[in-house]
Order: C-alpha cells, then structure tokens, then sequence
C-alpha cells in the first residue's frame, strides 16, 4: 500500500505530501519529526482509510477512519497510557492547539508501530485497542486527573 503524508501544522515540511510505500522511510520521517512542536498529521491511503496521527516527543495519538470522512472515528487507546496530568495533551493544526483526552495518547513507540502497520496492511494495529472518539473526552480526562489530584493533596 502507499501513504501519502500531509502535515497540518507545517505546510513547508519538505515532506508535505511525499507518498510513501516503504515502511523504513516512513519510520525514519516519524523519528526526525519526533521533537518538533506537537502537532497533527495525516497518513491517507490509497485503499480508503487514514490515519490521523499526533507526534510529539513520546507521545503521540492516533485516529483511523475512512478518507470520505464518514463515521466511525477509531481511536487508538494504549493498553499501558503514558502519563498525561493535565487530563489532555495539545497537538498543532493550522497553528491551533488541539487538546486530546489523556485515553487517547500513545507512546511514540506504538504510533511508530501502528503508522508502519497501516503501510504495510491499510487497517489497524492490534497491539492497542480502538475505540470510538468520544467529543467529550477531554473534558471529562480534565475532571477526572483534577479530582486525582485533589484527592492526594
């Protein structure tokens, strides 16, 4: 399969568009982009279905749904979630911060994982659990990671 790669946030990316059919290119634009600002991306393939992916340092998301933007939005969700204490982790698009409930975040690891799964099949990884994306999430990670942490002060 092949990837084509839009960056959301930076529209000078030298990669901005690039279409990708091998998964060491792909992991090695994923590891030079790591440390940049947060910011979102997507993966579109050619066999119908994208991936949204956020990359920032060691965390990440990622999102799997169909290129006509028709429902379900899959969200990937970590088995063993990083930390996240705010309750959300902001990702740049179009230069705005976009929170993404802490259920959602991913290590950098399992993003660089299930990027190279959807080259290399078109579908989803099953090293993490998907689950529908849910508007209110990060409200509700907010409240959740606010009360955790009232209850130990």
């Amino acid at each position: 399969m092949k990837v084509r790669y839009v960056n959301r946030q930076d529209k000078s990316d030298p990669m901005n568009g690039a279409v990708m059919a091998d998964a060491d290119k792909l992991a090695n634009l994923l590891e030079a982009r790591r440390n940049r600002a947060p910011f979102i991306a997507d993966l579109d393939g050619d066999n119908g279905f994208e991936l949204m992916i956020g990359l920032g340092g060691d965390l990440g998301c990622a999102q799997f749904s169909r290129t006509d933007g028709e429902p379900p939005y899959l969200m990937a969700v970590s088995a063993h979630p990083p930390p996240v204490e705010a309750g959300y982790f902001e990702f740049f698009a179009a230069g705005t911060p976009t929170p993404i409930a802490a259920r959602y975040i991913i290590s950098f690891d399992e993003l660089a994982q299930i990027a190279r799964h959807f080259l290399d099949t078109g579908g989803r990884n099953d090293a993490v659990f998907w689950q529908e994306f849910h508007p209110g999430a990060a409200r509700e990670d907010v409240r959740r990671a606010s009360s955790s942490r009232n209850r130990t002060e």
